[in-house]
């Protein structure tokens, strides 16, 4: 499925989409893989369970499969579009994990853990008359999720705090859901007593919105796999994970070959 203008207007009206089917083929099945690398099941944890039968892992995970799967240039230029802006800057994510016994409730705004994820993404309060003041998240489900398996609820604009009207994303393997900091939604409780819920996700912004992100990763540029992943980028790319873009005044002889040591391959296009 690809994202499309009708994607943007079902996005602005509702405050999310769900996309069945955005990984597929042989994409998906490496991704699959890398994240039960990343992410281990319920079987390796049952007799050792994580506080709170859940556990989160922070960018980047050591998977190159997952960090390709963030170079989504489709996914990159419906982000253009939505916040009117060439030039977007990734916003770090994460991966989760929920096991059975996992509870949503308790936390948050109210019993059903309702919030925005603004709070924790941006120094600004939310603006619904400015969605460029706003990050897209996308929420990717490589494996299927059950009602019984701590689907988020996400509740569409219209309905405001409604927990009543809220949409729970069971769904296929590769669904995509992509929503704002500005969507209200709710974690759930995993009720299956086997199995485990994935969710690996991350953000996108205006990259002139330095006030904005849920984990800055300025601190990665020696982590191998970091380094790695960078290298296979072309100069456009690396713009998006906060790179100086082409022609900017950083970059002489000096400045490459020092760059070219740290990320293996940098000058391989003579990009810069």
């Amino acid at each position: 499925m690809e994202l499309t203008d009708a994607h943007l207007d079902e996005l602005d009206q509702r405050g999310f989409i769900i996309l069945p089917g955005f990984r597929h083929g042989e994409d998906l099945k490496a991704m699959q893989q890398a994240q039960r690398r990343v992410l281990p099941s319920w079987d390796e944890v049952k007799d050792d369970p994580p506080p709170g039968r859940a556990t989160l892992t922070e960018f980047p995970p050591p998977e190159m499969a997952l960090l390709r799967g963030i170079v989504h240039h489709q996914a990159w230029a419906f982000a253009k579009k939505w916040f009117g802006s060439e030039h977007i800057h990734f916003r770090a994510g994460c991966m989760i994990a929920r096991y059975p016994g996992f509870t949503g409730g308790g936390t948050g705004s109210d019993a059903s853990a309702l919030h925005l994820d603004n709070g924790n993404n941006s120094l600004l309060p939310p603006s619904d008359s400015a969605r460029a003041f706003g990050q897209l998240v996308f929420w990717h489900h490589l494996e299927a999720v059950g009602e019984d398996q701590a689907p988020l609820r996400l509740i569409p604009k219209e309905h405001g705090r409604d927990m009543s009207k809220a949409v729970p994303l069971v769904c296929e393997a590769g669904t995509l859901c992509v929503f704002t900091n500005y969507t209200m939604h709710s974690a759930s409780d995993y009720l299956r007593a086997d199995g485990q819920r994935y969710t690996w996700g991350f953000g996108l912004g205006r990259a002139d919105h330095y006030w904005e992100g849920f984990r800055h990763y300025t601190d990665k540029g020696q982590n191998p796999i970091f380094r790695e992943f960078i290298s296979t980028l072309t100069a456009a790319e690396r713009e998006v994970f906060r790179f100086p873009p082409t022609g900017h005044a950083y970059y002489t002889p000096q400045t490459l070959a020092a760059l070219e040591e740290q990320y293996p391959g940098w000058n391989a296009r003579n990009e810069y």
